[in-house]
């Protein structure tokens, strides 16, 4: 296989990734094997009427903590313009908790992972405090692309405010 189909054979496959992750899904009611709907109380480390915030149980840096919202909502790409007054409570919760706890620290790194790159099917916004474990892990959770696999939260808010006709 030469390098120009190898190219358009990895361009195909990852149009068909990206239309899986996003044309397909669609809000559904909670599903029973969610872990993120009913999280254990004893591991919630904040919440409010709205939100969730725990640590990850795989953490890939210092911190790592997920915000998530109560409601069951699969993924960015899911969202509507409804969802913006808890896209917003989910970046004031992690700006609340990075003001009382980690205000000193650089490279705090807020953002989702795009269908099909994610692992749980319930909307979760990451919060990384550097360093991260290990440091290749940084990439993971820049927006390179266009935010193909990870969007910052200021962008997937700013894309609902103002869609795309």
């Amino acid at each position: 296989m030469n390098l120009r189909s190898t190219v358009v054979y990895s361009s195909i496959i990852l149009n068909l990734l990206l239309i899986v992750g996003s044309n397909t899904m669609k809000k559904k009611p909670t599903p029973p094997e969610c872990p993120f709907c009913d999280y254990p109380a004893d591991k919630i480390i904040f919440q409010t009427e709205n939100v969730v915030v725990f640590n990850d149980r795989t953490p890939k840096a210092s911190v790592h903590y997920l915000i998530c919202p109560k409601e069951h909502i699969i993924s960015i790409k899911t969202l509507s313009q409804k969802d913006i007054p808890v896209l917003v409570e989910m970046k004031q919760v992690a700006d609340q908790l990075i003001a009382e706890k980690f205000q000193k620290q650089t490279g705090i790194v807020l953002g989702f992972h795009s269908p099909p790159f994610y692992s749980v099917k319930h909307l979760h916004l990451h919060l990384l405090v550097p360093p991260f474990t290990p440091k290749y892990k940084k990439h993971s959770y820049t927006s390179h692309f266009g935010g193909l696999w990870f969007k910052d939260v200021n962008s997937v808010i700013n894309d609902l405010y103002n869609p795309v006709a």
